[in-house]
């Protein structure tokens, strides 16, 4: 008979005529020993003190963060376009059009009107006065930075003009600028040098130059993280980084079609080291999340349990020859390991299975 049949079919006896408290058990049949019923001693382990964290994998995207799309500002035809990778600053070529540089610009408002002499105030010509002082346009520190249009911003637009090679001209076109959040990494190209495109038209993918980590939460487990929590992603070369959580949609999405759609939340996770994941996009990586934890707990493997026929759970443990069955009540899975506490203790040998 099974050891674990043989114990719980002994603790059901001793229950029934009502015997209680921790049961002893001789597991070498007393003093009697032959050749033939003289068993070997049972596998023991050592009831440990530790920290047992229970953990649970995700299914990650390491991608470029802040994706978007650049689109056309004007109509004609591409002529240029930087490559996949590029990483482009203040003043930078977006794009070229008809030959003709559309210059990058920070902001967060598009190039909707032509800025001349005429033009009256506005957030956006504060915007261009902006990008003008920081590329250096405003040689004599005449130009003030407000929503108004003066000689001085006229001079930084002819000097910005020039530095483009074209001669005496007072007016910032819209089709000449496009204007983005900061720097930005070119990605997946939409069009080919030599297109005809039309205003608002997709040129390229574009992103961040840091990284980020894009998790489909089941949204029945949204709980699960909240902004903050510190998490372990694993890369393709299952490299270990740390992250952190940046934010948990509020908005539930449907993903798929038909049997296989399913309802989750975006959430979004920062590299704490940046560099560890190089130049790797659209990446499948595992994502660690502890789940719960317990520290300085009693634990063994989780192949020492009993479950008792009556319910509840024991540990045999191993003295004086022979051993003795002891209740205990279970918590934190982790490792192979459980928590347990009841009448044991650091250093206490207890029977697994074999």
């Amino acid at each position: 008979m099974k050891r674990a049949a043989w114990i719980l079919l002994t603790v059901v006896a001793l229950a029934a005529i009502g015997i209680g408290g921790s049961i002893a058990i001789d597991r070498f049949g007393g003093d009697e020993e032959t050749e033939t019923t003289q068993e070997a001693p049972p596998a023991t382990v050592e009831v440990v003190r530790t920290d047992l964290v229970e953990r649970d994998t995700l299914d990650g995207t390491l991608r470029y963060r802040e994706p978007g799309t650049l689109l056309s500002t004007g109509a004609g035809t591409i002529t240029a376009l930087p490559d996949g990778g590029d990483v482009l600053a203040r003043g930078d070529a977006a794009y070229e059009l008809d030959g003709q540089p559309v210059t990058l610009m920070f902001g967060e408002r598009p190039a909707w009107r032509p800025i001349d002499a005429d033009t009256g105030d506005g957030p956006d010509v504060a915007q261009l006065e902006d990008n003008l002082w920081a590329l250096g346009f405003d040689d004599d520190f005449e130009m003030t930075l407000d929503e108004e249009v003066d000689d001085a911003t006229i001079d930084a637009i002819v000097r910005w003009q020039e530095s483009l090679g074209r001669e005496d001209v007072e007016v910032a076109l819209p089709s000449e600028i496009v204007f983005v959040p900061g720097p930005l990494r070119v990605g997946e190209r939409f069009v080919e040098v030599g297109s005809v495109v039309a205003p608002g038209a997709p040129l390229y993918a574009t992103s961040a130059q840091t990284h980020e980590v894009l998790v489909l939460l089941d949204a029945d487990r949204q709980d699960l993280l909240v902004a903050g929590d510190e998490v372990t992603v694993v890369l393709p070369d299952d490299v270990e980084t740390p992250g952190v959580v940046r934010e948990v949609s509020r908005i539930v999405i449907t993903v798929g079609q038909g049997p296989e759609a399913s309802r989750v939340v975006e959430v979004l996770i920062d590299l704490v080291a940046e560099g560890a994941a190089g130049e790797l996009d659209e990446a499948p990586v595992d994502v660690d999340v502890v789940t719960s934890r317990a520290d300085d707990v009693l634990a063994v493997p989780v192949e020492a349990l009993l479950a008792l026929a009556e319910g509840g759970y024991a540990v045999e443990v191993a003295e004086d020859g022979g051993t003795r069955l002891v209740g205990v009540e279970i918590g934190t899975f982790a490792d192979g390991l459980v928590e347990i506490t009841g009448d044991v203790a650091p250093g206490d040998q207890v029977v697994v299975a074999e």
